[in-house]
């Protein structure tokens, strides 16, 4: 090998740059500018599909909403027997929601009468929750949620599709798996804001890829929270996501198509009542969004179906990678600073833009 066949690589700062010693000519060749693996085109953040909103759409969610409301979550907890921390308290909750069934999750609050932004969230597809030590630390009040067909709240489905869950109750939007989880959401919130006993001094919405979509559809069925933060929210632009996605939830749907053509018509209807792009224009709040510029189970395509419709204050920020394991993902600290930054000092003037139009932190 000769050394003008010699190239050298050199990873400076996320970006790799190519050096080359001269041409055969002998004159020196410009620098060859690599296409980063995370590039992203215009064309994917300018994606907005048409709204598939059914007519019933907001009927639904809002008699949704007031029967849950109407039903006694008959809310009990007791101590964990992890105690690390003097000022915190973590407390194991049951709770009663959509459809009766018993709903598992914790609470993790400090023991004085200050008044603190409460945090609720939730956790990832075939997932559980883990206990936010760290957000407690900063000043918060955590609340988890292990949704019905999960972890802890995993029997609370009695009759799981063998399809997997995106499958379950396909047949009607009251049937759908979705409509549980969405209230055992709001109802894990509900519950919490109960337990503070008016030491909430505002409340945030926070999830990521599953939990993520439910937050958001939470948020737009009752805009109970202060502040949205979502990352990677999943289910948005279904018939997008189908096509797009290589894992996750939506190869489940997309292998039920090829093999149960006959109930493709009934899956599409249904989940439309589902589609995290439908909510977005119904946020009021302030929304801090994040998207994985290079992702496999949530394409940033339809993340910037859902972004492209949100009317509310909204900041973005871009990220390399999500859903995955490569050292990049560490960047998403980025978000969670933020956030919690939004959440203890409150919304600054002139956060976001309305329209839709907020601003670009890449990464």
């Amino acid at each position: 090998m000769v050394a003008s066949e010699i190239y050298v690589l050199v990873r400076l700062s996320r970006a790799s740059i190519i050096f080359s010693p001269a041409g055969r000519s002998g004159q020196d060749a410009p620098p060859e500018a690599p296409e980063r693996k995370d590039a992203l085109s215009e064309s994917i953040r300018q994606t907005r599909p048409a709204l598939t909103t059914p007519p019933a759409f907001e009927s639904f969610w809002k008699r949704t909403v007031r029967e849950l409301d109407a039903l006694d979550p008959e809310a009990a907890s007791e101590p964990d027997r992890r105690q690390p921390y003097r000022q915190l308290e973590l407390r194991n909750m049951r709770f009663r929601s959509w459809g009766g069934v018993r709903i598992a999750g914790y609470r993790l609050f400090w023991q004085d009468d200050r008044p603190r932004p409460l945090v609720v969230h939730g956790h990832g597809y075939n997932s559980r929750y883990s206990v936010q030590w760290l957000w407690a630390l900063q000043g918060l009040n955590v609340v988890g949620v292990d949704i019905r067909g999960f972890g802890r709240s995993r029997k609370a489905v009695e009759r799981r599709s063998p399809w997997g869950f995106m499958l379950t109750g396909f047949e009607s939007p009251e049937a759908h798996m979705l409509r549980g989880a969405v209230c055992d959401y709001i109802q894990a919130a509900r519950v919490g804001h109960g337990l503070a006993r008016g030491r909430t001094s505002s409340l945030v919405f926070r999830g990521f890829s599953f939990s993520g979509a439910l937050a958001l559809m939470a948020q737009a069925a009752t805009q109970r929270a202060d502040l949205l933060a979502i990352g990677t929210p999943t289910f948005g632009w279904h018939d997008g996501r189908n096509e797009l996605a290589r894992a996750g939830s939506a190869v489940e749907v997309r292998r039920f198509h090829e093999r149960q053509p006959r109930h493709a018509a009934a899956v599409r209807d249904t989940l439309r009542y589902f589609d995290s792009m439908n909510f977005a224009p119904l946020i009021r709040s302030p929304t801090l969004l994040g998207i994985g510029r290079r992702d496999i189970v949530v394409p940033p395509a339809t993340v910037y179906a859902i972004r492209n419709r949100f009317e509310c204050p909204l900041e973005t920020m871009e990220f390399p990678v999500s859903h995955t394991d490569e050292p990049e993902e560490a960047e998403w600290e980025r978000f969670n600073v933020r956030w919690t930054e939004l959440a203890l000092e409150g919304i600054p003037r002139g956060f976001g833009a309305p329209a839709g139009n907020g601003r670009e932190a890449g990464g």
